[in-house]
């Protein structure tokens, strides 16, 4: 993600004016650095939680190097959109939907790439998000002859471009929903690829890698706990890390049905 910085203009003029005009510079300049650190530091927290793995889209990349089959019927219904009225709605939903597309894109389905990221577009409108969609506009239109390595790139720029505004051109919350609706998609989906989860322990692994970047989302959305949807999400995702910090290096198959259960009811409150 791209970082704004500001500069610091110093007036030239008579002596006093001139040291006045410096120390206020120093001083500007000290309360800048001090925002870009804290932006820096949130831009490292969003990479390490905007998915269930750090790099974008791993974790389908991993389902789908397992041999695990595309389950379109687990997404969002791009129908659902029409539900979604309030800012916060559209902002936690923009990142369901983009862990959606990334999905699609992973397998290649022409189809519900067309409509997830129509749909997608939609909402990033409805909230005047100034990104530049054309690209995946345009991706998305050649689907079908494109290198989907290529396409997910995209996916991913649209994505950090489309956080990117909501923390620092609009409301830093709608930031977090958004964050925290692509993790729940993401893991959603890992729980929710196979009828007979358990007996296949490469999924059940992935999801218990999830407990690492769980605390890290947890940590993130408690930056911005004056938020009663924010505060409500992350008294949930608490709930889920009791359940992961209850294992002991592996999952049961009560453990994985208790957390595949209150991930559903997590996702169900934020997509209904």
């Amino acid at each position: 993600m791209k970082l704004v910085t500001k500069s610091v203009i110093i007036l030239s003029g008579i002596f006093l004016v001139a040291v006045s005009c410096r120390q206020a510079g120093r001083s500007e300049q000290v309360t800048t650095d001090q925002e870009m650190v804290q932006k820096s530091e949130i831009d490292e927290d969003l990479k390490e939680i905007v998915n269930p793995l750090p790099e974008p889209f791993e974790v389908y990349s991993m389902l789908e190097d397992i041999g695990a089959s595309y389950l379109g019927k687990v997404l969002n219904p791009v129908d659902h959109a029409d539900r979604y009225f309030s800012q916060k709605s559209k902002a936690v939903n923009i990142g369901v939907y983009a862990a959606d597309l990334g999905y699609a894109a992973t397998y290649n389905k022409q189809d519900d790439i067309k409509t997830i990221s129509k749909t997608l577009k939609s909402l990033v409108d409805d909230l005047g998000i100034s990104v530049d969609y054309s690209m995946l506009q345009d991706e998305t239109a050649k689907a079908a002859r494109i290198d989907k390595d290529t396409l997910i790139a995209v996916i991913s720029d649209v994505y950090y471009d489309t956080y990117s505004f909501l923390y620092k051109e609009s409301t830093p919350e709608l930031s977090a929903l958004m964050a925290a609706g692509a993790w729940t998609e993401g893991v959603f989906i890992a729980t929710h690829i196979s009828d007979d989860t358990f007996n296949n322990t490469d999924i059940v692994e992935i999801i218990y890698d999830q407990s690492k970047s769980l605390d890290s989302l947890i940590e993130y959305l408690e930056k911005f706990s004056k938020d009663e949807m924010v505060l409500s999400l992350t008294n949930a995702f608490k709930k889920l890390k009791e359940q992961y910090d209850a294992t002991e290096g592996s999952l049961t198959k009560e453990q994985l049905e208790d957390i595949t259960s209150t991930i559903e009811t997590i996702r169900d409150s934020i997509i209904s």
